[in-house]
């Protein structure tokens, strides 16, 4: 059906019911006396990872579960699950695969391919760019070979993580686990130039003050504790993690202090920091089964260097780090080709044998042996395990790292988490207050999963991955009588795209529940009209809304923006659509908001179609304006529409736009699910 309006001046004549928000000051104390949370024992598959290889160290393929063995702390196990993985070579020449990714970047309306299922443990890769042990040559070609590896080598099951270190970030993640490789590529042409100063790989401590010295030092010394609560965090994630460290290192003199300064004694005055950080680090990533494969990325330019000048070189720490993983050590990053293959090689064959165990949450590590029959075999599997510890042990890093892998993968190696529904509405043409979160939150299954105090924390990722809007709070979740909370944020973005995601996460278990939704917010226009997404409400259903409370002032301002600001015609006595709608329900509204930029006396013609998914058969809609609103250049409808009988199925509701006079036209769609 196709509605004229005019959208300048109209007032609205319906009565006005603000909801109910929630905020954390309003939440009841927890209930005193409640029994505190106790772990239990569970059992659960344990997967190992197993390279086998024979005596020339060749590969050997064709093994069967019978031919293996397994002890875990010393105690025989009775293997029940086996997969072989045996290397395939990628059947399209580097070119043609460069080519048609190259294509496929250009089709941007297009969604980014679906990844390959995972088996029951996939190969994992972490390409870690250490932006602060290179120069910008050296990181030019590190970005050069990481490419060329994703583009030769990978499977399409392998999962792969891409991360940086830089002096004025520290880790960072640009990419997490992921079996889409076009998004690896993605991250690792991202990267961009070294931040900051300038860093001189042939640089002599004697043309150093002693205040650079020192810093030069101490940058090291965070470098290695950073990777040292980065290797701990990997515990928990099962099987091997290859990790292809491409670095410059850290000179052997300052690894060993060789200068310092002699006390009376004519003992040296050492500093072990540094050289305890980085043993501590090789061991930590033994334990985690994270074998390095570091590329110096100086290379072949030490040559000039390999005089007296020895001992201000990086490799000999890199070979340190390589050696102790069980990784290796390459000395070239130019060889990048070669060193791609080598590492296929490595990598490419192995067995993964699953046995059942009761899982324990006290941290302790087991020990790990595995055994083949076969005569004349040589085995490489993982050294052992940690058990998972109680979340509130763990550190900082490694809760940020567990939030991170909740809210990037909706994962967690830890817990399997529970999911809610999230949608992201852009609501208005200026970067002020431009974006509304809204999900649904399950209180009882919430509660019931989740024991006393949660966090809830929202975060917002730009392209790179790297956070640029959070917010975080507190909150019980048992006490509350409703069924279902709507959660909501209201934030401020430029032009972009992002994706947006609420974690929920028991601050005693650690055990999380998390939604995510991808968003763009276009460019401003100077001239036509332009839709934003509708809020669909289902009416005479109760709702009830929750907004945490903000801490600092500019957020405590911008939180006086409420909800029923943007969707003037909201109540609690209608309930948003953020993913399902029961079968049956007679008619929706919706609150759409409309700008119009630079058109005198606008005419619209509204148009509405709803789509079936599966059929692709489109039904236009009829629909009843109930009432308007103009507000500070938007004006916003209260729209009714009643609903033809739908099967169990996926949906989108379509809203267009055309302005008569000149012809600018806006649509935009809402996606859901009649279950």
């Amino acid at each position: 059906m196709k509605k004229r309006i005019f959208l300048s001046g109209i007032l609205s004549t319906l009565l006005f019911f603000s909801p109910h928000h929630l905020h954390n000051s309003e939440v009841p104390q927890e209930k005193k006396d409640q029994q505190a949370f106790q772990y239990q024992v569970t059992v659960i598959l344990k997967l190992v990872q197993v390279y086998v290889t024979d005596n020339r160290g060749n590969p050997v393929t064709d093994l069967a579960k019978d031919d293996f063995i397994l002890f875990d702390n010393g105690k025989l196990q009775t293997i029940t699950d086996f997969e072989k993985h045996i290397l395939a070579l990628p059947s399209q020449k580097i070119e043609e695969r460069v080519e048609k990714e190259a294509k496929e970047e250009k089709k941007e309306t297009e969604p980014s391919p679906t990844p390959v299922p995972p088996s029951m443990m996939n190969r994992k890769f972490l390409l870690l760019l250490d932006l602060f042990q290179t120069d910008a040559s050296g990181m030019t070609r590190s970005k050069t070979a990481a490419l060329h590896f994703v583009d030769t080598q990978l499977q399409p099951t392998d999962e792969v993580g891409v991360m940086t270190y830089t002096l004025n970030q520290g880790l960072v993640l640009n990419e997490y686990l992921t079996a889409d490789h076009q998004k690896v590529r993605k991250a690792i042409q991202k990267i961009k130039s070294v931040p900051g100063r300038i860093y001189d790989p042939f640089e002599k401590d004697e043309e150093l003050t002693e205040a650079e010295k020192v810093l030069k030092k101490t940058r090291a010394l965070q470098f290695a504790r950073d990777m040292v609560e980065f290797a701990k965090s990997l515990r928990y994630i099962p099987g091997f993690k290859n990790v292809i460290l491409f670095s410059g290192g850290i000179s052997r003199k300052m690894l060993y202090d060789t200068e310092a300064e002699e006390d009376a004694y004519g003992i040296p005055k050492t500093n072990p920091a540094l050289r305890e950080a980085y043993d501590e680090l090789s061991k930590e990533l033994a334990s985690s089964n994270t074998p390095v494969y570091a590329v110096n990325t100086i290379g072949t330019r030490q040559l000039l260097e390999k005089g007296e000048g020895f001992d201000e070189l990086g490799d000999h720490s890199l070979k340190m780090l390589s050696d102790l993983s069980g990784g290796q050590y390459f000395a070239d990053v130019a060889t990048y080709k070669a060193i791609a293959e080598k590492i296929q090689n490595v990598t490419g064959n192995y067995y993964v044998l699953g046995y059942y165990i009761d899982e324990k949450w006290d941290g302790k590590y087991h020990n790990i042996k595995v055994e083949v029959k076969r005569k004349g075999c040589d085995v490489h599997a993982q050294k052992g395990y940690f058990n998972p510890r109680p979340f509130a042990e763990l550190s900082e890093f490694e809760k940020k790292f567990h939030l991170m892998d909740l809210a990037l993968s909706g994962r967690s190696y830890l817990q399997e988490p529970l999911s809610f529904s999230l949608i992201t509405l852009p609501c208005a043409e200026e970067s002020e207050s431009n974006l509304v979160l809204l999900s649904e939150l399950p209180v009882e299954t919430i509660a019931t999963e989740l024991s006393g105090k949660t966090e809830m924390i929202t975060l917002v990722f730009n392209e790179e991955n790297a956070v640029i809007d959070s917010s975080q709070g507190e909150v019980d979740f048992s006490v509350f009588s409703q069924k279902k909370l709507y959660h909501y944020s209201i934030l401020s973005l430029s032009p972009g795209k992002y994706k947006c995601c609420v974690v929920i996460r028991d601050l005693k278990t650690g055990k999380g529940a998390v939604a995510s939704s991808s968003v763009e917010i276009l460019e401003s226009q100077e001239s036509g009209l332009r839709l934003y997404p509708p809020l669909l409400l289902i009416p005479d259903k109760e709702a009830h809304y929750l907004r945490a409370q903000k801490d600092t002032k500019e957020e405590a301002a911008a939180a006086k923006i409420s909800l029923n600001k943007i969707y003037p015609f909201l109540t609690n006595r209608q309930a948003p659509v953020t993913g399902e709608l029961e079968q049956g329900i007679p008619n929706l509204l919706a609150i759409l908001r409309c700008s119009i930029f630079d058109i005198q006396s606008p005419e619209v013609d509204l148009t509405a179609n709803l789509v079936n998914k599966a059929t692709g058969q489109i039904m236009q809609l009829d629909f009843s304006i109930l009432s308007s609103k103009s507000q500070e250049g938007s004006d916003i409808l209260l729209i009714e529409f009643p609903l033809p009988e739908m099967k169990p199925g996926e949906y989108t509701l379509e809203i267009s736009a055309e302005e008569l006079s000149t012809q600018s036209k806006s649509k935009v769609t809402h996606h859901f699910r009649v279950k």
